[in-house]
């Protein structure tokens, strides 16, 4: 296993590199976001600086020493915090990782305990569950932070940034996979700067821009797709702090946003609920990804937004999360395609066939990537590890093929993820909730299609006795996230099954995948 390591002429080799040298900047904006105390803050570059090294010191008086681990269970509505915070950990040498907010008691307990949470910072209506987290975590505290930053930071002075090398640990970002738990997804400072110069390169963002977005801190994109671009080039970020189509044009008017990401089921709520010829004149960038967006929806949004350039994003959290663009020159005439190149120079592609060569033009293959961006490994499953980074690729588990000019277009997952709207769920773990419920014989849960989200939860059961559904839904909801859910249920004498007892969900896909809000529901 040999990981491609950051080039000679990278900008930076850590995160503080990059940090400090947007202190340099001055007063130069740089973040806006909304804070747990309920004001929106803007900070220029100096002071967003002087802001991670003083949470560094609180991090600090809290018991977190170089090398720990820190919890940030704060979304968007707490996004100053959450980031300076994530920020502040790297600053000092410590690892944060983000503990997402629409997790339940469970997932959280288990992604702290896997990751060894040191300290947990959590506010408002978080705190209750993260109070519960922390007393399953033998050595762990609580961070209050729904004072909001200036609170968080008084009493403290910067402290001193740490000397650190390109391969030491910067984040943990936990994924889903078809087993059921998350694993945690260890990435580098080299990693971490690696993927900002890629991701950059790829949404052709430059010193000046102004970029918005309400993608929730602990996805990676609110946590490394965002702030890293806009931290390498210098980039005004704008967090928003929760997803609003009826507010988005107004607030890109007012900041003077040049370039706005979202999911594509958040671009096709704008476009159903919003006069988008009232879009600011700065607007002249759309980005999206986290799922593919149909060729239809695709020409809709050229014609909602004429002046706009349009750009496709490819990636996965393993890689930090880099991959592949569309670029706006080809979004149209490739429809559907996640493009011909990687998002940086550094950053290569292959479709790969059973055999791990290249596959045909036109035949289905493994997407693999290779980039200075990609992870060290996953925390603590070295065999997992191993098969994910053999051959010196990310087998990213994603089927697709290559056309005869090179472009790429994504075909299926073969890990079973369910992507609805922009949100990563296991089907499996799912699938091991459904089955703790009484009457329940055998599960299998599929994606379906959805006009806004993209997909959404479909769960195919085996219930002889037959069960309540609305009481099978709530008690899901008791014991997964809210979006992990399923919303739709139909039923079947028997689950199709191959000789070795694997269920065979293309089967199901095919049969029902296509059917949405239709499936059955008893």
């Amino acid at each position: 296993m040999t990981l491609m390591a950051l080039p000679a002429d990278s900008r930076f080799r850590t995160m503080v590199d990059v940090f400090e040298w947007i202190a340099t900047r001055g007063d130069q904006p740089a973040f806006t976001a909304t804070s747990a105390s309920g004001e929106v803050v803007r900070l220029g570059s100096a002071q967003l600086v002087d802001a991670i090294a003083r949470a560094a010191s609180a991090l600090q008086a809290n018991g977190v020493d170089r090398g720990a681990v820190v919890g940030i269970h704060l979304d968007n509505r707490a996004g100053l915090e959450a980031l300076v915070l994530h920020w502040a950990a790297q600053w000092m040498g410590a690892v944060p990782t983000p503990l997402g907010t629409r997790l339940t008691l469970p997932e959280v307990a288990y992604i702290a305990g896997d990751a060894d949470v040191v300290l947990v910072c959590s506010a408002l209506d978080g705190l209750p569950l993260a109070s519960q987290v922390v007393d399953q975590l033998p050595a762990a505290r609580l961070l209050d932070c729904s004072a909001g930053l200036d609170a968080l930071l008084a009493g403290h002075g910067q402290a001193s940034p740490a000397t650190l090398d390109e391969e030491d640990l910067a984040d943990i970002l936990y994924t889903s996979g078809t087993t059921g738990h998350p694993k945690g997804v260890e990435l580098t400072h080299a990693n971490n700067v690696a993927a900002g110069l890629e991701l950059a390169n790829g949404s052709s963002l430059t010193e000046g821009d102004v970029y918005q977005s309400a993608i929730p801190y602990f996805t990676s994109t609110g946590v490394h797709t965002n702030p890293l671009m806009c931290l390498v080039t210098g980039v005004h970020l704008v967090m928003e702090p929760t997803f609003d189509q009826f507010v988005v044009l107004e607030r890109a008017a007012v900041e003077g946003t040049t370039t706005y990401l979202a999911a594509p089921s958040m671009l096709s709520l704008i476009m159903r609920d919003v006069d988008t010829t009232t879009a600011p004149p700065s607007l002249r960038s759309l980005i999206f990804g986290g799922s593919v967006m149909s060729a239809p929806t695709l020409l809709r949004l050229a014609d909602a937004f004429p002046h706009c350039a349009l750009t496709n994003l490819y990636g996965q959290t393993e890689a930090g999360p880099n991959g592949t663009v569309c670029m706006p020159a080809d979004i149209l005439r490739k429809a559907g395609s996640i493009g011909n190149q990687g998002m940086g120079p550094w950053t290569t592609f292959a479709v790969l066939d059973d055999a791990g060569a290249p596959a045909p033009v036109g035949d289905l293959g493994e997407i693999v990537l290779r980039s200075p961006s990609v992870m060290r490994g996953y925390r603590g499953k070295p065999e997992a590890t191993a098969t994910t980074l053999a051959d010196g690729w990310l087998h990213t588990g994603d089927i697709g093929y290559v056309d005869d000019e090179g472009f790429l277009y994504y075909a299926d997952r073969s890990k079973d993820l369910i992507i609805r709207g922009g949100m990563n769920i296991s089907s499996a773990e799912v699938e091991a909730v459904l089955l703790t419920y009484p009457g329940v014989a055998d599960a299998a849960v599929i994606a379906v299609d959805h006009e806004i989200l993209g997909e959404d939860v479909l769960a195919v059961l085996v219930a002889p006795g037959g069960v309540d559904v609305d009481a099978l839904r709530a008690y899901a909801r008791t014991q997964l996230a809210d979006y992990k859910a399923p919303r739709h249920v139909t039923f079947v004498d028997e689950l199709p099954r191959n000789a070795m007892g694997k269920v065979l969900k293309r089967e199901l896909r095919d049969d029902l995948g296509g059917t949405g809000p239709t499936a059955s529901t008893p």
